[in-house]
Order: C-alpha cells, then structure tokens, then sequence
C-alpha cells in the first residue's frame, strides 16, 4: 500500500483510486481471518446508499476495517498520533481521512470543515465519536461532538452502526494473542438513518443528535447482548 501512494497526488481523484485498492485488500483479508476461524462476522442491515456520517461505537481495533467492507468509498477520521506510524501517515493523508482532535485551538472547525468537503465529495464519513475504544462490548463513552455539528451544518443523514463482539476481542488493553485464542464474532448492524429536522425541536441541535444517536446505540448493544448466549470460547 504504502507504494502505491507514493505514486498519486492529493485530490478527488487520487483518493478514490486508494480507496479502491484499499477495499480490495480489505476484502481478501476478512475472508483470511474468516477462513482461518479467528472471527465471525455478520451483518444485519445495510448502510445508507448516500453520503453520509457514520456513527458507531469502537469496542475492538478490527471494527473499522470490518465495516470498510459495506463502505468501499468511506473516510474515517482517525488519532493525531497515527501521523507516527511510517506504514499508515502517507496512506491516511492521500486517501483523505481527517485528522481528529489535536492541541489546537481550532481543532473542532478543522474537524467539522473537512466531514463537510468530504461529504461534498460523496464519501460516507465514519466517526467513532468516543475518541478511543470502548470501555466494554455494551457501553460507550460520552460522545465528541465535531461530526454531529458538520452533520447539522452540511445537512446530512446520521447513520448509527452497533457494533457487537463476543467474546469482546482486540479492546482496550487486549492484545493479538488473546484474539487469536477464541472464536470471535463480531456483529455489525446498521440501524436506521436519523435526521436533525426529525428531533423535537428543543433537541435539533449537535448535542441533541448526539445524545438520540447514541441512545440507539445502546439499545441495540443491550439487545444483541441479551439475545447472544455467552461462550467461554
């Protein structure tokens, strides 16, 4: 990967292209993982045909690349700190992804800004508002509000994704090895679109979408948990 962007320049254009490659070979390597028996994953639902901001919880490092399957054309806005890394800094800059939260005083705007041009270019934007990984398969952390507010600004969809592991797998604090000792199934289920206009009124805000997206969230956590019989492996 890291070759092939060497070879393009930002743009529209560039970024599709490594978006394609991208979704190849994120393909063949869930089907590798499938194959091997180290995870199962499913998918109920289907994402949102047009642009649009994306919202999921992040129990596991593997859920991005897992919904990367659905989302071929999808951006993701990612750590500050992922610049470091020599294999993915010039991947992440040329395919378009959008730098989160940093030091800076007009972190938020950048933020917001760069989901709207994205948008406008008709990429889905995924977000994974807790900034970090969850604390546990059925619970999240309070939501950053910098794509509920482009999600006000553009106007746009707010699509909710639950993401379910069990067991719960490459969380905070888990490493490979641990991974690679279960059976591991993940769910992912798109739910259904939500829209600012359609709040009540005194909640058509970024804290309001917020708050309604990620009540959703949880529910659907709840309810995947309560109808997955546990499994010690």
């Amino acid at each position: 990967m890291p070759r092939e962007n060497r070879k393009t320049r930002d743009g529209p254009d560039s970024r599709r292209e490594v978006l394609r490659i991208t979704h190849w070979h994120v393909v063949h390597y869930l089907y590798t993982l499938e194959f091997l028996g180290l995870v199962k994953l499913r998918f109920e639902g289907a994402p949102q045909a047009q642009p649009c901001i994306v919202v999921a919880n992040h129990p596991s490092l593997l859920d991005f690349i897992a919904m990367l399957r659905d989302l071929p054309n999808a951006v993701c806005v990612y750590k500050s700190r992922s610049l470091d890394n020599k294999v993915l800094s010039s991947f992440i800059q040329v395919a378009g992804y959008i730098e989160g939260m940093d030091a800076s005083v007009g972190a938020g705007r950048r933020i917001v800004s760069n989901c709207c041009e994205r948008l406008a270019e008709g990429h889905h934007v995924v977000v994974f508002p807790e900034g970090t990984r969850s604390q546990s398969a059925t619970s999240m952390r309070k939501f950053r509000l910098a794509a509920f507010h482009a999600a006000v600004k553009h106007p746009v969809p707010v699509q909710p994704v639950a993401i379910f592991c069990q067991p719960l797998f490459l969380g905070k604090n888990q490493s490979w090895i641990n991974f690679s000792q279960y059976r591991n199934t993940m769910t992912i289920r798109y739910l259904p679109v939500m829209r600012v206009e359609d709040l009540p009124e005194s909640r058509q805000t970024a804290s309001g979408l917020s708050k309604a997206v990620s009540e959703n969230i949880l529910n659907a956590l709840r309810e995947m948990s309560d109808s997955t019989p546990n499994r010690a492996s």
